[in-house]
């Protein structure tokens, strides 16, 4: 008895692929069409998933009170700090000028608010006096506010510190929020 020879298959994909990609792309897309229809209850989801939670008991939040213990390169390098605020809020970046001008004032003239011309130490002695006179009136300001919020400042409720032209009020939240409260005290 002769063998039937089996023809060989055909290169590519098998015919059945193309029937179950077909069938696939069709339930995803009435999967979405599903999802586009739906309306979503975020308090009734909310309920359902906090039921769940409490129904298997698998998501519990232990409180670490302590930093890792682990060793990394970072802790052996560089210790942990505080970060420190700090009075302006802008980056100075210093860069060297490569090039000289090409021409040299031999004595430089500036002139005054008063429409005065005046050599350049001459301004700068202007300028020095006229910054420190604005520096004691900030500390003078400085000291009228603390003067006045006394109360506050005895109560541990606000702090008033003053650096060179800046005067920085600082309210606590002891005076302004109740303890594990994020509403304001009414009387603040």
């Amino acid at each position: 008895m002769p063998m039937i020879e089996e023809d060989e298959a055909a290169p590519g994909a098998p015919a059945w692929m193309a029937t179950f990609a077909d069938l696939m792309s069709l339930l995803m897309c009435f999967f979405v069409l599903l999802l586009s229809f739906s309306e979503m209850d975020l308090q009734k989801y909310k309920q359902v998933a906090g039921s769940m939670k409490n129904a298997f008991g698998v998501q519990n939040q232990v409180k670490v009170m302590d930093i890792p213990k682990g060793t990394s390169i970072i802790a052996q390098e560089f210790s942990p700090g505080r970060p420190q605020p700090t009075q302006v809020d802008t980056v100075n970046q210093f860069t060297t000028e490569t090039t000289k001008p090409s021409l040299q004032v031999g004595n430089p003239t500036a002139l005054t608010a008063d429409g005065k011309e005046v050599d350049s130490e001459q301004f700068k002695q202007l300028v020095e006096e006229k910054v420190k006179q604005l520096k004691e009136k900030t500390r003078e300001d400085a000291e009228k506010l603390r003067d006045l919020l006394g109360k506050e400042i005895d109560e541990g409720k606000i702090d008033i510190e003053s650096h060179n032209r800046s005067i920085t009020i600082r309210i606590r939240e002891k005076g302004s929020f109740p303890s594990g409260s994020a509403d304001l005290n009414p009387d603040f």
